[in-house]
């Protein structure tokens, strides 16, 4: 058996740990620019990362490099990353200074124009050997040998990256709060680890470190490693820079990307890796080796994954972990619109089959009236809310009306109603048995999905403010628009609750509405009573749909605007709107939806026109206080600021 070279085994080894290390630098980068873009440092960092990948790529390729003059082209290329890193550095600790106070316009000059230099030595890289020359290899190792203005270039290259460590450390020391002080000596640790990668340091050792080529590439692969976990570390610092969400919400983001990403490329690079070493020994072509490796290990890493993620649970979020378990529960234990119909319709199917009864349905109680959920057969005739409205608070039913046997659906505790189930009339007799002990117990399943629901309803709206309210705390620097709540995906849905509770009521106490600017505006006309404005602005939006000409109630083109005016601002049972609009209940709930799409619409170019007429409007001249009006007070001289 042929023994394997040392050297051959180490350098094949240092490709596995530069295919990593490409790897996770480009995922870092893709991770920064991904989720915050926005924040000036992590771009700066965006810019350090993508220096070290283009390096990296460089190293990749000069693997499999046969000759000097095939490598001197890519190693002139690597002169990218390596230009632009004294920028980058000097981006990121302006950026991160600024973040303390310390604003400086020459500063930001000084980082343009380190960005400048980097572009014109990239250029005498690439098309002079002024910088560098001539394409060499020494202990299996492809460099460059350094040009007459390569001094220059090191004295720019210590220069920016020696500014950069001591700006990091300034803003440690700018740092009040203690958690970020900690975070900013992790930054300015780790901040070493772009430098020490990209630096073309055989420009410098010339042919003393490759005279040695087991202890040189020893030192590069355990270099390699340690820049690879530095680099973790200054990522996971700059994400917590100027984003003000929990902890707990960066740390699972990063739990996530890390092992959708940087594991799962990784693993897949190895795996391709040991089946192209493999391949001659199993006399099997790589091309077809390949493709089976790399999907395998992709599928099977969806279960290997699962076993993974929660050793780095507990390795970031230690004292979360419970309340992380628990929160994964409730969620798998959550019941869907879809979900509740189906069980319904599961058992209004079982209870229509024992009663041999073709026709039922299960309707639940909204602010917005009755809701049909699930529903067997034509239920057109069926007098839904008037048989719910005279319905005996006590009763379990079944009750007889309109040809239809109706059980309340109440929840447990109080016993309100919260919606009923009907199926029409048995035509056979109904045993005693499944009358009072079977058909109960399928009445309370129902009772209890529907009370779940609501429950959980009522859980969603508190989240979905305490949600709101952390994007608005996230985003306060922002100056707040009201054309964003007209872009909103819930708009619609605000004004439906609007609608219904027209004439008082929660949802239009709290209503997002209220900030619109046609609302403010209405304000004025109803003496600062935001309801009263809001409700006018309403009637506004529903008469702009009213047809012209002389009003219908059956025509066609007067539907929607009749059901609006009837159903809201006349606030009319459902029944009797279906009647005299001659539809059906489920056809009237299905226009209504359509109406008030229709108002939402008319709202939202309100409000589009009366921001374009407030920017139109030239802003008034500032008036002074006057001490007594009520617009301001009085300022002390001691408080005015003037010099005495």
């Amino acid at each position: 058996m042929a023994r394997t070279d040392p050297l051959d085994l180490i350098i094949q080894i240092n490709f596995v740990i530069v295919a990593a290390l490409l790897i996770a630098a480009f995922s870092l980068l893709v991770y920064l620019l991904a989720y915050y873009f926005q924040n000036r440092s992590a771009r700066g960092a965006a810019w350090l990362l993508a220096s070290v990948s283009i390096v990296y790529l460089g190293d990749l390729v000069l693997f499999f490099v046969a000759d000097p003059r095939s490598a001197e082209p890519w190693l002139r290329l690597q002169w990218l990353g390596i230009a632009i890193a004294p920028a980058a550095y000097a981006h990121l600790t302006d950026a991160l200074l600024e973040r303390t106070g310390s604003f400086s316009p020459w500063r930001r000059w000084a980082v343009r124009g380190a960005y400048a230099l980097a572009f014109l030595w990239f250029l005498l890289a690439m098309s002079s050997d002024l910088l560098v020359h001539d394409g060499t290899a020494d202990g299996r190792a492809f460099h460059l040998w350094a040009g007459p203005l390569f001094p220059l270039f090191l004295i720019c290259f210590i220069g920016g990256v020696g500014w950069g460590i001591v700006n990091a450390w300034r803003v440690r020391q700018r740092t009040l709060i203690s958690t970020h002080r900690r975070r900013m000596t992790y930054l300015a640790l780790t901040m070493i680890a772009p430098a020490v990668g990209v630096f073309p340091y055989l420009l410098l050792a010339g042919r003393t470190l490759p005279a040695f080529p087991l202890i040189f590439w020893g030192l590069v692969g355990i270099s390699n490693l340690i820049i690879g976990t530095m680099l973790f570390g200054m990522v996971y610092a700059v994400a917590y820079v100027d984003v003000l969400v929990p902890d707990r919400v960066v740390k699972q983001r990063w739990i996530t990307y890390l092992l959708r990403g940087p594991v799962l490329a990784t693993l897949v690079a190895l795996v391709m890796f040991g089946v192209s070493r493999l391949s001659h020994a199993l006399g099997l072509p790589l091309a077809l080796l390949l493709p089976l490796a790399a999907v395998g290990t992709i599928v099977s890493y969806e279960l290997l994954s699962d076993g993974i993620r929660p050793f780095f649970e507990w390795l970031f979020l230690r004292r979360d972990v419970s309340e992380l378990a628990r929160m994964r529960r409730l969620s798998e234990a959550m019941i869907t619109a879809r979900d509740l119909r189906q069980f319904l319709e599961g058992i209004l199917a079982l209870i229509c089959e024992t009663l041999r009864s073709p026709t039922g349905f299960v309707v639940r109680r909204t602010p917005e009236g009755i809701e049909p959920v699930a529903a067997f057969g034509d239920i057109a005739h069926a007098s839904i809310e008037a048989t719910l409205a005279e319905m005996d608070p006590s009763s379990n039913g079944p009750v007889r009306t309109d040809g239809f046997w109706v059980w309340p659906l109440r929840s447990r505790a109080e016993g309100i109603l919260l919606g009923a189930i009907a199926v029409a009339a048995p035509s056979i007799e109904v045993s005693p048995e499944v009358l009072h002990e079977v058909l109960p117990v399928w009445i309370a399943r129902a009772a209890a999905a529907l009370e779940d629901r609501l429950i959980q309803e009522r859980a969603l709206q508190a989240l979905e403010q305490v949600a709101e309210e952390a994007r608005r705390l996230r985003w306060a620097e922002r100056e707040p628009s009201t054309l964003s709540l007209i872009e909103h995906p819930e708009f619609t849905a605000w004004v439906r609750d609007a609608l219904a509770h027209y004439w008082g009521g929660p949802r239009l106490l709290q209503s997002p509405l209220l900030q619109l600017r046609v609302v403010q505006q209405a304000m004025e006309a109803h003496d600062g009573n935001p309801i009263r404005a809001l409700r006018a602005v309403l009637a506004e939006a529903i008469e702009r749909l009213r047809p012209d000409g002389e009003r219908k109630l059956t025509a066609p083109e007067w539907l929607l605007y009749n059901l609006l005016e009837l159903r809201f601002l006349q606030g009319r049972k459902v029944r009797e709107i279906a009647q005299r609009l001659a539809l059906s209940e489920s056809d009237l709930y299905r226009k209504q939806r359509a109406a008030i799409e229709a108002v939402a619409m008319v709202l939202a170019e309100m409000e589009r026109r009366a921001a374009r007429t407030t920017e139109e409007e030239p802003s008034p001249p500032p008036r002074a206080p006057h001490p007594g009006r009520g617009g301001g007070r009085q300022i002390p001289p001691e408080e005015d600021g003037a010099p005495r």
